[in-house]
């Protein structure tokens, strides 16, 4: 993930430096979404920043980074075994390209495609059992594990002023494959604010 910050930060740099004369090219943003894994209970949260550059009316490179913040908790029990845990994001990464088409007045629909990378992490707590399979202790773990791939979306943006926007859009990310034989759909649904200088 390091990679491909450093990888983005390097593209808007160097963008700025030859595009420095441009108006309202760079945008900061902030954004809240809604996420929902297609299995019982999966739903995310998260909140995070947008930094991007607009190279012309039609087409931006964008950079999303958020964090959840409410995410998947559960229990387990059984005769002599129970335990706990709670999975929600721990980051995630979109490296995209933000195609725009203005519609009417302040209106503008626009498709995203590209790079989403997620992390996931799991806190729980389990218990010692000894060779009879009484309960000895407890103990507590973590355990994290990355998606990544390709997404893609559509949203709509209203632009209040020459320097604030608002938009929503809907994506579909990376499958949530915890192994080879388990795939199961994700999607999202953003809202958001954009401010560009």
């Amino acid at each position: 993930m390091n990679k491909l910050l450093t990888l983005t930060f390097t593209l808007l740099v160097s963008t700025y430096t030859s595009n420095a004369s441009a108006e309202n090219s760079w945008y900061l943003g902030a954004l809240y979404n809604a996420q929902e894994i297609s299995l019982h209970g999966r739903d995310f949260n998260s909140a995070g920043l947008i930094a991007g550059y607009q190279y012309n009316e039609y087409f931006a490179l964008e950079n999303r980074i958020s964090a959840g913040t409410s995410g998947y908790s559960g229990s387990y029990r059984g005769t002599k075994l129970k335990g706990s845990y709670k999975e929600d994001i721990d980051t995630q990464t979109s490296v995209l390209i933000k195609a725009s088409y203005p519609i009417f007045n302040s209106f503008k629909l626009y498709g995203l495609a590209g790079y989403t990378n997620t992390k996931l992490e799991t806190n729980g707590l389990g218990q010692y059992n000894d060779s009879e399979g009484n309960i000895t202790g407890d103990y507590t773990y973590k355990q994290t594990e990355s998606e990544s791939g390709l997404s893609y979306g559509l949203g709509l943006d209203y632009q209040i002023n020459a320097q604030f926007n608002v938009f929503i859009d809907y994506q579909v990310l990376p499958n949530f494959e915890p192994n080879s034989n388990f795939s199961k759909s994700w999607k999202s649904t953003t809202i958001g604010v954009n401010y560009s200088f």
